[in-house]
C-alpha cells in the first residue's frame, strides 16, 4: 500500500502539493537560494492521496560533496510528526541512490536541535548510524521554553540577584528595529573580534534574510 499512496519526488514540489509540517526557516528555497542560486538537488516524499509532502531535503552539490544546509546553522531531513519509521528509512536510502548517481561521494546533514522534533530526530539519527554515518560534530544546544510563567520567577536565586542589580544598576531591555539591523550586526561581530571568533554569516547575507523574512527575526538589545 505504500508504493501506491507514496511516491519519491526529484526537484520543486509539485504546484498542487503542500507541506505536511511547518519547515524552519532555512529549509525554505527563498532563504537559502538568496546564499547560492545553483547546485541545489531536493527530494520530497509525496503522498499521492493527500497531495502532500510528507519529508523533504535540500542538499547544495558541489565536487563530489552534497551538503544539506549550505550556508545556514541547520538543514538535514525534515519530515511530518507521525510519519511511519518504514517510509523514512526508504526516503533515506533513495536520497543516497540519487546522489550516487549523481556522483557524489560525501554528504554531510546538520541536524537541527532535537527540541525542533524530537521523535522524528531520533529516528532519523538512528537510522544514519545504521547507514554508517559517522558524527562529525557534535554541538551543545540550549532551550528557553516560553511558557506563562514569568521568565525572572524561574532562573536560579544567584541569577535573580544578578537581574535585580542589572536593572539597579540603570541597563534598560528594549526590543530593536529591524531598519536597525547594521548598528546591531556590527556590535556583535565587535564582540565576537574580541573573542577571537569567526562570525557566521556577512552583514549582506545577514540584511537580505531581515529584509525578505519580516517578523521572522527578532531583534533585542540590553541599553544602558
Amino acid at each position: 500500500s505504500h508504493l501506491k499512496t507514496y511516491t519519491f519526488h526529484e526537484g520543486t514540489l509539485p504546484p498542487d502539493f503542500s507541506l505536511d509540517f511547518e519547515p524552519a526557516i532555512f529549509n525554505l528555497p527563498e532563504f537559502f537560494l538568496m546564499s547560492e542560486s545553483t547546485g541545489w538537488l531536493s527530494f520530497h516524499l509525496l503522498n499521492v492521496r493527500t497531495k502532500a509532502a510528507v519529508a523533504s531535503v535540500h542538499f547544495n552539490v558541489s565536487d563530489g560533496i552534497a551538503r544539506s544546509p549550505l550556508k545556514a546553522p541547520f538543514g538535514s531531513i525534515v519530515c511530518s510528526y507521525n510519519i511511519n519509521p518504514q517510509l523514512v528509512f526508504d526516503f533515506l536510502e533513495d536520497t543516497e541512490s540519487v546522489l550516487m548517481k549523481r556522483g557524489v561521494k560525501e554528504i554531510f546533514l546538520t541536524n537541527p536541535p532535537r527540541a525542533y522534533a524530537s521523535n522524528t530526530l531520533s529516528l532519523l539519527e538512528t537510522f544514519l548510524l545504521n547507514q554508517k554515518y559517522l558524527v562529525t560534530n557534535a554541538e551543545t544546544g540550549s532551550l528557553i521554553p516560553v511558557g506563562e510563567t514569568h521568565f525572572a520567577d524561574r532562573i536560579r536565586h544567584s541569577e535573580m540577584l544578578r537581574n535585580k542589580r542589572a536593572r539597579n544598576a540603570g541597563l534598560e531591555f528594549k526590543r530593536i528595529a529591524e531598519k536597525d539591523i547594521s548598528e546591531v550586526y556590527r556590535f556583535i561581530f565587535e564582540c565576537h573580534k574580541q573573542k577571537g571568533y569567526k562570525i557566521s554569516i556577512n552583514e549582506m547575507d545577514l540584511k537580505n534574510a531581515v529584509q525578505s523574512f519580516p517578523g521572522r527575526y527578532l531583534l533585542f538589545g540590553i541599553f544602558y
